[in-house]
Formats: structure tokens, C-alpha cells, sequence
């Protein structure tokens, strides 16, 4: 019921396959769905990002965060195609560390609380934006139940 055989791309995760839909459930039973735990553990008074610049997948976030702008890398891996992303998240996390806020007037764009809108900053290669947080669904909310336990 939560990951329906319906392979039209609007089920989670956009899936179009029985392999993609496994991967859905499987990325937001393992990975996705703590956060959206965390976030409702602590009231939803939580700062909470989406990282989605290509490939967007688990830890590709880290070379952004160890941004070295005198290093330069060809590997795909290693590579950050918008430093400015990377300079915008070293300054969230730094911000963060300092002042208990990701925020600083006229530094970075201002990072929302989570909030009962669950809106997450979203980090891409094309800018950054707000939106609500995609896994704040009700299959979190099922897996969260343990019922499978």
C-alpha cells in the first residue's frame, strides 16, 4: 500500500520500475525518513536541508562541506560544480556552530526553521531555495509506527 505498483513516476521517489521502487522504500525506511524523525523529535524547532545537486545521492554533500577553494579536483566525485553552494553551506554549518542559526543578515539566504510547514533549505547546483520537506509523508509516519516490528 505505501509503494504501490503504479509505475507512472507520481508514487515516491518518482519511480518507474520494480528496482526504483525498492530503492524508495528502502532510501526512506534506512535514510530519509530519520531526519524527518529528528525533526519531529525536537518539535519541528529544527534547521533541516535537502542536498539535490547531482546525483543528490547519501554523503555527496561532503565535498561541499570541505570546500577547498585553492583545490581543484576533476574527479566527479570530489568535483563541486557551484563553489558558491559550497561557500553557502560552509556558511550555514559555521553560522550554526557560532550562533545556534545558520543565519547571518545579508551573508547567506535565510535558512527557515523547520517548522510545521517542515520547510527544508534545498541546496542545489542551480541556487537555493525553500520547500517542503518530501519526506514529511505519511510513509514515514507508517514506518515510524514500527508496526513491522
Amino acid at each position: 500500500m505505501l509503494y504501490p505498483a503504479v509505475f507512472d513516476g507520481t508514487q515516491a521517489q518518482g519511480y518507474t520500475n520494480n528496482l526504483d521502487r525498492a530503492s524508495a522504500l528502502i532510501a526512506e525506511m534506512v535514510f530519509t525518513c530519520n531526519t524527518f524523525y529528528l525533526d519531529k523529535a525536537y518539535k519541528n524547532q529544527t534547521y533541516s536541508y535537502l542536498f539535490s545537486a547531482p546525483p543528490a545521492l547519501h554523503g555527496f554533500d561532503v565535498p561541499y562541506t570541505f570546500y577547498n577553494a585553492n583545490e581543484t579536483s576533476t574527479s566527479p566525485i570530489r568535483g563541486v560544480p557551484n563553489p558558491a553552494i559550497a561557500i553557502a553551506l560552509q556558511e550555514y554549518i559555521t553560522n550554526f556552530a557560532m550562533r545556534g542559526t545558520p543565519n547571518q543578515e545579508g551573508v547567506v539566504p535565510m535558512f527557515d526553521l523547520y517548522g510545521a510547514n517542515a520547510t527544508v533549505q534545498n541546496l542545489n547546483v542551480t541556487g537555493i531555495s525553500q520547500l517542503r520537506d518530501p519526506v514529511a509523508n505519511e510513509r514515514c509516519n507508517w514506518w515510524q509506527k514500527a508496526l513491522f516490528a
